[in-house]
């Protein structure tokens, strides 16, 4: 199954990606890693999670879980129609809007500075993701 989840960095409408990184934990877990850049006092789309079958229809709908909210925001898991950033075969679903996860971040009033968010992803077919983003809130 070909599948994206919150931290898709195509999908994240932020002024730089810093970094990037993905391990497998002795548990199994995927573990994803994204550093982002947000402007203070806006909310931020972090990214999408779902699942396409080849004709790009959307499989199932991902759950999303906050496993660790940010101390200095609010991340907000809305489903919602959104356009996919597949890849490979699954490039060519990117024009068709489908049934997603939603993650947004919304920094504080006045806050800069540095600020992390962990969420858990489940998919239907019983693969999970772990995902932190690392957020530098900038003026």
């Amino acid at each position: 199954m070909k599948k994206a989840f919150i931290l898709s960095i195509a999908t994240m409408s932020v002024s730089a990606t810093l970094a990037s990184c993905t391990t497998t934990g002795p548990d199994g877990l995927s573990r994803h890693q994204k550093n982002i850049t947000v402007a203070s006092g806006e909310r931020t789309k972090l990214g999408v999670a779902f699942s396409l079958n080849p004709d790009c229809s959307a499989k199932a709908v991902p759950e999303v879980r906050i496993r660790e909210a940010p101390k200095h925001g609010k991340v907000e898991s809305l489903r919602e129609l959104a356009f996919p950033n597949g890849k490979g075969e699954y490039k060519k679903c990117a024009s068709t809007k489908v049934p997603a996860t939603v993650g947004y971040y919304t920094p504080d009033k006045g806050f800069v500075g540095k600020d992390r968010v962990v969420v858990r992803t489940s998919y239907k077919n019983g693969v999970v993701d772990e995902g932190v983003i690392n957020i530098t809130v900038v003026e």
